[in-house]
């Protein structure tokens, strides 16, 4: 039996982890997902493979940060892969869930700009629903690197960590992410291929 100190330090441990890391997970989750919902279910999924370990196997990760980044994104590659076979046999649109953010300055042709929080939110899910549907497009692997490396600046290094490729090869995926979505922004409309 584990004595009551033990148990009550990691438990103050795990709450530590927990606050320290759950919006930058969420986020995570959030940007390779592209649904608030199943970035939550995947956070939780990864505190769940957490807390199961013994305590033993906690204590010896030395980064618990970087641990759940790793297990929070393969749940999200697992997702994503099963998302994929799924829309095989789907007929209709997929369209992810855009989050706004709510900085209420817009910048205005003028050179000005607005303070309506509305054109802020209008904005900003514009920019949302392109991005995710861009992301939408590219491959599991491809937009792991991408978001990895691109949103939340990871080393190709860690990234291949985390996919089980090499460095090089993330290097790759990441850069056709890049140039897909810039093909998008520029108004041209790339093929899913």
């Amino acid at each position: 039996m584990v004595p009551r100190d033990s148990h009550t330090e990691s438990a103050r441990s795990f709450l530590e982890v927990v606050q320290g890391e759950r919006l930058r997970l969420l986020s995570v989750a959030y940007n390779l997902l592209g649904s608030a919902s199943d970035a939550e279910d995947a956070v939780q999924e990864a505190y769940l493979r957490w807390y199961r370990q013994p305590p033993s196997e906690r204590n010896a990760i030395k980064t618990p940060g970087a641990w759940l980044t790793k297990v929070v994104t393969r749940i999200c590659l697992d997702q994503l892969r099963s998302a994929r076979k799924r829309r095989e046999v789907y007929v209709g649109e997929w369209l992810p869930e855009p989050i706004p953010a709510f900085d209420v300055r817009v910048a205005e042709p003028s050179g000005t700009t607005s303070a309506d929080p509305a054109d802020r939110i209008s904005l900003d899910e514009s920019v949302s629903m392109a991005l995710l549907i861009v992301l939408d497009k590219m491959s599991p692997a491809e937009r792991v690197s991408f978001v990895l490396h691109d949103v939340f600046q990871y080393s190709f290094a860690e990234i291949a960590e985390i996919v089980g490729r090499t460095p090089h090869a993330c290097r790759q995926l990441a850069s056709s992410a890049r140039k897909r979505a810039k093909s998008a922004t520029s108004g041209r409309v790339e093929q899913d291929g």
